[in-house]
């Protein structure tokens, strides 16, 4: 059995550990509490304490803990250290370092984000403001993954992706979510939206980053990605066949049912962050969709959940590449 993600965010809270269980408190008061054996990871967001025993217990039980800035920015992880599926990095490394089979698996990774861009907006367009708008989007993406099935090197690829976002995100902001002050998508947004797609983002990052560590690849080792220094750009190319399934489903649902509105963001001086409520509602909202009965193209048997076919894509990857990586089949909506 995969444990659980348990989240801690804001300042003033207290997490360690009481006997076989890990507890938070926030001003001596109980928030959250959960056996360490249902625990599959911990996730921390702002200024939050953790007590020496609940690190030697996370690390003892082989529970990652995920450090979060207070907007959602990756300050570090922690881990025991382990070096699984040697020939599965080795392999990778080898694969790699050859521009073809790049270029195969980046191009797999983009068609199916922009085949699953254009699920996101048909699921949305007799409900928005102005339909015909959106199907004339969604027509043009059909005719960019087309493009980006057919790119003959990374540079074009990544043309195609940046022409599909600004089309998505396009549609986004002009009849799906009016208002907000949702202008474009940038990552320095100070709107409400920014800043819920930028945190959405790295619960999102840290669920893949996860799936990467136990299917025991190397997360600093791209295809689509350019390798940084600090940056795990594999979790960034598995991320971006996910990004409107569960990352921008997960806002709009927000925004739709008013469980975060624009009193919800408070300015830390730097940069507009969520309230910790609004923190609070974003993770059940995300930890509710991962739990979701996963539609996919073609439908899988044994009704599994986004969260199983997260894990099952990385899972999926390492054995393309220790096989054939032409084979590796990204996930599609339905």
């Amino acid at each position: 059995m995969i444990g659980k993600p348990f989240h801690v965010a804001g300042a003033g809270c207290v997490l360690t550990r009481r006997g076989g269980r890990l507890v938070a408190f926030r001003d001596g008061e109980l928030r959250a509490s959960a056996p360490l054996t249902m625990v599959g990871e911990v996730v921390i967001t702002g200024r939050v304490t953790v007590t020496t025993p609940a690190l030697h217990a996370l690390l003892a039980n082989d529970i990652p803990l995920v450090l979060l800035s207070s907007v959602g920015r990756p300050l570090g992880r922690l881990e025991p250290p382990t070096a699984p599926h040697v020939l599965a990095r080795t392999r990778q490394l080898d694969l790699h370092r050859d521009p073809e089979v790049r270029l195969v698996l980046a191009r797999e990774m983009v068609t199916a984000k922009i085949y699953n861009q254009g699920v996101f907006l048909r699921r949305r367009a007799r409900r928005s403001l102005d339909p015909d708008q959106v199907w004339d989007v969604v027509s043009r993406l059909s005719t960019l993954e087309q493009a980006a099935g057919s790119a003959v090197s990374l540079p074009e690829l990544l043309g195609i992706e940046g022409a599909a976002a600004g089309a998505y995100f396009g549609a986004i902001r002009s009849v799906v979510i009016p208002g907000h002050g949702f202008a474009a998508r940038r990552r320095e947004g100070r709107d409400l939206v920014n800043v819920l797609i930028n945190y959405c983002s790295a619960l999102l990052r840290e669920t893949v980053m996860s799936a990467v560590l136990a299917a025991g690849l190397d997360p600093y080792l791209s295809f689509l990605h350019t390798p940084t220094r600090g940056r795990p750009t594999l979790a960034f190319d598995l991320m971006e066949e996910w990004r409107p399934v569960l990352l921008e489903s997960t806002v709009l649902a927000l925004l739709g049912l008013k469980s975060v509105n624009a009193d919800d963001l408070t300015d830390d001086g730097e940069r507009p962050c969520l309230s910790p409520a609004a923190t609070g509602a974003a993770v059940t909202r995300f930890q509710y969709r991962l739990a979701a009965p996963a539609r996919s193209w073609p439908a899988r048997s044994g009704s599994p959940s986004y969260a199983d076919l997260v894990r099952n894509q990385a899972l999926a990857l390492r054995t393309a590449l220790l096989g054939e990586p032409g084979g590796y089949r990204a996930f599609r909506w339905r």
